[in-house]
This record gives structure tokens, sequence and C-alpha cells, in this order.
């Protein structure tokens, strides 16, 4: 029985770390803290829905456009690009293979995330 459940986690645990394909994870940061806040709380910011599949990015248009970054294990960046405004698809390039941080920087907002292609 123990084996049975030890094996379970192990395949939750698995498929909640990958996502080549599903949606990703993405927390929220300042591009530049100074122009934020008046000194009243405020709701947080909600990241923006991003399903993954094969190499391509599906996600509720952006008022504006919106830059995109992959960086690699060393933080070096592999991929930039830019999502043009009312756009809800977004192609990443086939060659890539592995695991990357993934940035989404819209206005002031910086939503960092995981994918693996």
């Amino acid at each position: 029985m123990m084996k049975k459940l030890f094996l379970l986690c192990c395949f939750f645990a698995v498929t909640l770390t990958t996502n080549a394909n599903g949606w990703i994870h993405f927390q929220v940061n300042f591009n530049d803290p100074v122009l934020i806040g008046t000194g009243k709380q405020r709701t947080p910011i909600q990241p923006p829905a991003v399903y993954i599949e094969d190499y391509v990015l599906s996600f509720n248009a952006f008022e504006d456009d919106c830059a995109i970054q992959l960086f690699d294990e060393d933080d070096v960046i592999v991929f930039s690009g830019v999502i043009p405004a009312g756009t809800t698809s977004f192609q990443l390039p086939s060659t890539l293979e592995g695991e990357y941080q993934i940035q989404l920087v819209y206005g002031n907002f910086i939503f960092t995330g995981y994918v693996e292609l």
C-alpha cells in the first residue's frame, strides 16, 4: 500500500513541475517600484493566465504591447520578442529545448514563470 501511495505522489509531483503542455504559473514583480503606490492598500495585480501547448502560448489579449524574454539556467537571454497588443497567441522558436525562465514585461509589471520546451 505504501509503495502505491509513494508512486502516486511521485506521479503528481512530476506532472505538477513539468509544463510542456499546461498553464504557466507566474510571480508578479515591479519593473520600477518607485512609480507604484500612493500609500493606500490595493488589491494585488492578477498575473495573466497563459497556457502553453508545444511552442504556442495562448492567453487573453493584452491592451498594450508586451515584451517577452526567455532565460536559460545561467540567466542568459536566449529569446526576446514583443507580443503585439490584441494578440491571443504567440509562437516560441521551435529550436529551443529544455527548461527556461519566462518573463512577460507589461507596463510596470514583470511576470516571471518557468516553461519546459
